[in-house]
């Protein structure tokens, strides 16, 4: 079992390819949903605009527009935490940083100007500094699903496996369901890097119950039954993982191993 874990476990947060940047992403802008609930934001036509040009991802279309609305009311929240979150798109973090902490000024018991700050210190890979910041939003605002997951992903690439589990879980506690299956995916995958198979299959199958549709559980539940040299049960999982996911290319490593173990 141990050779098989060995052989799994390269993988194991690096999973799936491009799940944690795109992760990141949709968490931002749920984060910046959430953001209209805790600071006042007028809402005119000229500021619609902008934000539908940022969930289209045109980023540098919306700072054009964000500028002149910025110049005229240089201490409007709402706008800084935009300029914030459109900067770290554009790879701009000082930037961004710049304009959360003004945020965080203007607003001191607002959690949203900790949270820009903790996602652009989690995409520079500082996580120790991201972890600091998330927890001062957590602060401001001890209910919050996506702070509480964030913590956990930053712990997790730390290898801080139990505190990230907590993080995850509190996740669970406070989120809803459009979250719900995305983090047992999270708890299920913690729990292979904790060489627990067992209970990794327990929170994968929760995950299916929860989100028909969220196939990637498969591939975890793929590395649990490697871990457990059930291999055709790996097999399977796996089987099922490609029908939707055929360029993944450590899965394809995966299963060429399996099949030799078979």
């Amino acid at each position: 079992m141990l050779n098989s874990f060995n052989i799994f476990s390269h993988h194991i947060r690096s999973f799936p390819p491009k799940f944690s940047k795109e992760k990141r992403k949709v968490n931002l802008k749920r984060h910046f949903k959430r953001i209209m609930e805790d600071v006042d934001i007028k809402q005119d036509s000229k500021y619609q605009k902008i934000t539908a040009l940022i969930s289209q991802g045109k980023y540098k279309e919306a700072i054009k527009k964000l500028k002149p609305l910025l110049a005229e009311s240089p201490e409007n929240p709402g706008l800084l935490l935009d300029a914030g979150y459109i900067h770290a798109n554009l790879g701009n973090f000082s930037t961004a940083i710049e304009m959360y902490n003004k945020t965080i000024k203007l607003v001191p018991k607002s959690a949203s100007g900790y949270t820009g700050l903790g996602f652009v210190y989690n995409m520079q890979g500082e996580l120790e500094k991201a972890i600091e910041q998330f927890r001062r939003g957590l602060e401001h605002s001890p209910d919050n699903a996506l702070i509480h997951f964030e913590i956990g992903e930053a712990l997790l690439e730390l290898d801080r496996f139990e505190e990230a589990l907590k993080s995850y879980y509190k996740a669970v506690q406070f989120g809803g369901l459009e979250t719900e299956a995305e983090t047992l995916h999270r708890i299920a995958q913690v729990h292979l890097g904790m060489n627990n198979p067992d209970k990794a299959l327990d929170v994968s199958k929760n995950v299916l119950k929860t989100n028909q549709n969220f196939l990637s559980i498969f591939y975890i539940m793929a590395g649990a039954e490697v871990m457990k040299e059930n291999w055709k049960a790996a097999n399977d999982n796996l089987d099922q993982y490609l029908k939707h996911f055929p360029d993944d290319e450590n899965a394809q490593s995966m299963l060429k191993h399996i099949k030799e173990k078979m």
